[in-house]
């Protein structure tokens, strides 16, 4: 099992803000991505190693999850993080909205992409997310 690290919240506060204004990027900050890489801070193990610089573009994403996952976005997170029911869900846990995931921080989780004009980290509340993963339980 992923263990969280002592220092995971701070850990998690200085990833979350090193990409508060990010743009989303295939490859490098996805949705999926943006996910790995909160649990990497939080615990030191890299999820999605067997997916980094295999694809830059949204059909390679979807082909390195079918040759490298479990072929779709939900599945594969599956058989990466336990799940866990929705209200359960705490500060760092992985939740999926919309078919993309992202990062539990209470009540709202926070996402890449747009709202508005603006590129970065979006919220979206807890009643609109369909699935939740625990990380370090």
């Amino acid at each position: 099992m992923i263990e969280r690290i002592s220092t995971w919240e701070q850990a998690l506060a200085d990833y979350l803000a090193s990409v508060a204004d990010a743009e989303f990027t295939w490859g490098e900050l996805d949705c999926a991505l943006f996910a790995a890489n909160a649990v990497l801070a939080m615990t030191g193990h890299d999820i999605a190693a067997p997916f980094r610089g295999k694809y830059s573009t949204a059909a390679g994403s979807a082909r390195a999850l079918k040759r490298y996952g479990a072929g779709t976005l939900e599945a594969t997170f599956d058989t990466l993080l336990p799940v866990k029911p929705i209200g359960y869900a705490r500060r760092g846990d992985v939740v999926m909205h919309d078919g993309g995931v992202g990062v539990c921080v209470g009540s709202h989780a926070l996402f890449v992409g747009r709202e508005g004009e603006r590129e970065g980290l979006v919220r979206v509340p807890r009643a609109e997310w369909v699935r939740a993963w625990g990380v370090g339980e």
